[in-house]
């Protein structure tokens, strides 16, 4: 290896990475055309500079893969966000479906309940009017049967018998069911053998003791004032309307339990709102981080 090899060899470097003046370029070049040796140590120095290259673009790729997960992690999240939207928007839709559905039940069950509200108003009406016409008095007169006579044919639909009974003669039966003397109660009927006066779809009954009482136990309304016991038994073909004024007094839906399925979606997407919400924001602050 001569001088001018050396020479050439300490200059490599520095041409490599562009820093040789004019002169050493053409110096090197010229040298390269005739020397094969230095050409290949050119090469190879060439190549220990594309391998740090190399190392300089993996260190890169490692550098990224933190950014590339939280790109996973937030395409993700996005992902979840617009599912989560979705859904709270079909519990907000439900959620006026039920609540619709509701007030139409509402609305049917608040029209049944007025529609059967006349069996109370009956009840006060029809002993209001026979105490009216017993008033004071210590017996039943032929002018208060015709009277009796005349409100039970008023209520001739619903009523199957009208009775009248002294109050002195049941003071033991009065003890054991003195709830009869606040309103009119539904009880079992008292044995008709004993009434002042028993009117049925016949008229005036007489023969009082083969009348047999009622089983229904709904069937049977007693008032007791003053003096007087009444009592009166519906028609077997108004025991229906009887039963479902029961029902729906004592057993009907409540409130809550029409409106309970829309309250509990609207909750629900209250709730998935404001998940949405935290969500969103969170998407916006990773987006602002990765840039």
């Amino acid at each position: 290896m001569d001088i001018k090899c050396n020479i050439v060899r300490d200059l490599l470097p520095s041409y490599i990475d562009h820093l040789c003046s004019q002169d050493s370029i053409h110096y090197i070049e010229e040298h390269m055309e005739s020397c094969e040796k230095c050409r290949e140590v050119l090469e190879s120095m060439k190549n220990d500079v594309d391998f740090t290259v190399e190392i300089d673009e993996v260190y890169k790729v490692e550098v990224k893969k933190p950014f590339q997960k939280l790109a996973r992690f937030f395409n993700g999240q996005k992902k979840l966000t617009n599912y989560l939207l979705l859904t709270t928007l079909f519990s907000l839709l439900f959620g006026f479906i039920f609540l619709i559905h509701s007030i139409i039940k509402f609305n049917e069950h608040r029209e049944e309940v007025t529609k059967l509200e006349v069996v109370e108003q009956e009840k006060e009406a029809i002993m209001d009017e026979v105490i009216h016409i017993l008033g004071a008095s210590t017996e039943v007169t032929e002018k208060e049967e015709k009277q009796l006579l005349i409100v039970f044919n008023k209520y001739n639909k619903k009523l199957n018998l009208l009775a009248v009974f002294p109050a002195a003669d049941l003071k033991d039966w009065l003890q054991e069911n003195a709830s009869v003397k606040q309103k009119p109660t539904t009880i079992y009927p008292i044995e008709y053998k004993e009434a002042a006066i028993v009117i049925g779809n016949q008229g005036i009954l007489r023969e009082n003791d083969s009348i047999t009482p009622s089983g229904y136990d709904l069937g049977t309304v007693v008032l007791a004032k003053n003096r007087w016991v009444i009592q009166y038994e519906y028609k077997s073909s108004y025991e229906k309307t009887i039963e479902r004024h029961h029902q729906v007094t004592h057993y009907g839906p409540s409130t809550w339990s029409i409106f309970q399925a829309p309250i509990l979606l609207f909750i629900v997407f209250s709730v998935l709102l404001m998940f949405w919400i935290f969500l969103m924001r969170q998407n916006k602050h990773l987006k602002d981080v990765m840039g």
